[in-house]
């Protein structure tokens, strides 16, 4: 597998609305997508912030440490999804596809979760 660039960074919050809110209004940045009100986007090239809430995470805990999950673009997800398994990664997240990329997610060796991820359009970072 070869790391082509980091394309997202994902924080998780108890409520997406209110983060939303939060980033959008208060820092000013550029809210880029909504899905199904548990994930939001904030593109701010190169990178985009992603936040993403209940049903599809658990807002850290007060005190907690951490909180980011970085992405990196890869070229094929399941392609790197078998090579990495083959090798004993853990796959928290099978392969999916959205309607802009597919992607899933795998462990580092204390548990850190890492995005695999391609976007259909071929861009990267």
């Amino acid at each position: 597998m070869q790391t082509r660039a980091i394309d997202f960074v994902v924080y998780a919050v108890s409520d997406v609305g209110k983060a939303i809110s939060f980033y959008r209004d208060t820092l000013g940045m550029p809210l880029d997508t909504v899905v199904e009100g548990a994930w939001a986007e904030f593109s701010l090239v190169p990178v985009t912030l992603a936040l993403v809430g209940p049903p599809w995470a658990e807002a850290p805990r007060r005190g907690d440490r951490g909180g980011a999950t970085v992405a990196l673009a890869v070229d094929d997800v399941t392609r790197a999804v078998t090579e990495l398994r083959a090798k004993g990664v853990q796959v928290f997240v099978e392969p999916m596809e959205t309607s802009v990329c597919h992607m899933a997610m795998i462990a580092d060796p204390d548990g850190n979760r890492i995005w695999l991820h391609q976007r259909k359009d071929g861009t990267c970072g």
